[in-house]
């Protein structure tokens, strides 16, 4: 089984989109603010219980939540129309389960399994932010800012502020086991089913690396001493093996160092004393240590770079941000492992990525791309769904083209792009594509505009010209001028610039396409036939 679609309504800037999930990874990519982690962000906080926060509601439809709850206020409205009329925020999850073998246990899956018809191998789980808070609290809470001398006089900025300060305690969340061919036919679930059934880790952009040293709760050195608190049962029997170990070596130390600070402190205790107490009679004093080397370990550990040439140490601090931001990423992988290993149910553990490329180079990029997959198969015997977002067209030159998803903001709010739906709409042209963008870089997927060039001539001289026609204030009637835009400059080749059309227009990225006029055959007296350029 696993996670094949998610549907979200109302989050931040996603109005009503729908994301395909590949079994094993799916690379989000777009440019700058379209939405590409908000996804990623409303699974984990659904998933985590958390509350739906006034800024992650979107901003166009917060007028109609304002009109139907003044209507309410005032009376022109029931109750029960306002809690259905308003937009709520809400997330679909579809799972499929047509490989899996009839005979087999569902595990955490089962208790959102409701219909009963043998034909259908999906399950349809949705949760929502519906209102939480009752009718006479509601009012309770903004009726001091809707009535003036008794007249209906609503002070909307008041109620405003009102309303973000408790939008927490307005909406609750509620989860739905839906039938898949009923959408009437519901049951309520509780978000211990849902945590059970979607085990997830979540690898954030901004990861603390601990570059000063400083032990916290993301360093790298947390991770290593994670291994004091591990059950053993769960690890790796080579892994648990070698843990044993060191914990028996401790625990021998810790026993060692007590009894023999215990005797020299209570000799020291005794003859520091003096004035004839305690004489043989009575009861002597002693001192009794409480040392727990492991503690030590914890905080005082550091990663070191080991030279095997010198057989010197250096610092974590001395080596590059690049390979430590891969050392956390890989360490958080073996931890989420052994979570989900410690899970007897049958589950979809979910992996979410946000810009694996911090620090790293290009080729680390590519490089960490294309062996994800490898790796999360090495650490985990359960197959883990991994949602990766990225700015990197590196990473996106090494995923496979069905495995991308375009997020692109539109008028009627975020859609994520299926690329595999490209590649099966224009099955001649994909793999031209594929392999050209293979070979130079996807900055397709991240530019405002395109500019599709010939060649080389065209690549120094087209910005030679944009940046003369800004001197002369050419662009200066434009809102947004072209040098503050995020252009591309993409050679494609003359002969070859009519295949891009089609993925341009799937992408709905505005372009502009320059090739020269090139001779394609003589005429009957000698004269050339050309080609006519693309713009």
């Amino acid at each position: 089984m696993h996670l094949s679609r998610v549907k979200i309504k109302n989050y931040r800037l996603i109005a009503n989109a729908e994301i395909a999930i590949d079994n094993n990874l799916t690379l989000i990519v777009g440019r700058n603010n379209t939405a590409k982690t908000s996804c990623i962000s409303l699974i984990k906080r659904v998933i985590e219980d958390q509350p739906l926060n006034y800024d992650d509601y979107p901003l166009d439809k917060r007028e109609v939540f304002y009109s139907c709850l003044c209507e309410f206020l005032g009376n022109k409205k029931s109750y029960e129309d306002f809690c259905s009329e308003i937009p709520l925020t809400s997330i679909d999850f579809i799972v499929d389960y047509s490989l899996d073998n009839p005979e087999n246990n569902l595990g955490a899956l089962s208790p959102f399994i409701i219909d009963v018809d043998i034909d259908i191998s999906s399950v349809l789980i949705r949760a929502i932010y519906k209102i939480n808070m009752d009718e006479n609290r509601l009012r309770e809470l903004l009726n001091p800012y809707c009535f003036t001398d008794g007249e209906f006089c609503p002070q909307r900025d008041r109620i405003k502020r009102e309303c973000a300060t408790n939008f927490s305690k307005i909406f609750g969340l509620v989860i739905y086991a839906v039938n898949p061919k009923n959408d009437e036919d519901v049951q309520i679930k509780n978000i211990g089913e849902l945590k059970s059934l979607f085990p997830f880790e979540l690898v954030p952009a901004e990861r603390i690396l601990g570059e000063d040293g400083v032990q916290n709760k993301s360093s790298l050195n947390g991770l290593i001493t994670k291994y004091f608190d591990v059950d053993i049962n769960t690890l790796d029997p080579k892994v648990a093996k070698d843990v044993q170990a060191l914990r028996s070596t401790v625990n021998e130390a810790n026993l060692a160092v007590q009894e023999r600070s215990d005797k020299i402190l209570s000799s020291l205790v005794n003859d520091a004393i003096g004035f004839g107490y305690p004489n043989t009679e009575e009861l002597q004093l002693g001192v009794s240590t409480n040392l727990q080397i492991d503690d030590q370990i914890k905080n005082q550990t550091e990663l070191n770079y080991v030279s095997s040439v010198a057989g010197e140490k250096l610092p974590s601090s001395y080596n590059g941000l690049g390979y430590k931001n891969l050392i956390k990423i890989a360490f958080l992988l073996a931890e989420f492992s052994r979570r989900i290993g410690e899970n007897s149910v049958a589950c979809i553990p979910l992996l979410f990525l946000e810009e694996p490329e911090s620090h790293m180079h290009p080729q680390m990029q590519r490089a960490f791309a294309e062996y994800l997959y490898e790796f999360a198969k090495k650490i985990s015997s359960i197959q883990i769904q991994t949602i990766m977002t990225t700015h990197s067209a590196h990473i996106a030159n090494s995923i496979d083209f069905a495995q991308i998803r375009y997020a692109q903001k539109t008028k009627a709010g975020v859609i994520y792009k299926n690329l595999k739906d490209f590649a099966s709409q224009e099955n001649a042209n994909t793999d031209f594509i594929k392999k050209y963008l293979t070979l130079s870089r996807c900055d397709l997927f991240f530019a405002d505009k395109a500019i599709l060039i010939e060649g080389a001539s065209e690549r120094l001289l087209i910005p030679d010209m944009i940046e003369k026609c800004e001197k002369e204030k050419i662009f200066d009637s434009q809102e947004y001028k072209l040098p503050a835009q995020y252009y591309a400059l993409i050679e494609v080749g003359g002969a070859y610039a009519h295949k891009f059309i089609p993925f341009i227009k799937f992408l709905g990225i505005p372009c502009l396409i320059l090739t020269d006029i090139d001779p394609i055959k003589e005429g009957k007296k000698g004269v050339s036939i050309r080609r006519r350029s693309y713009v």
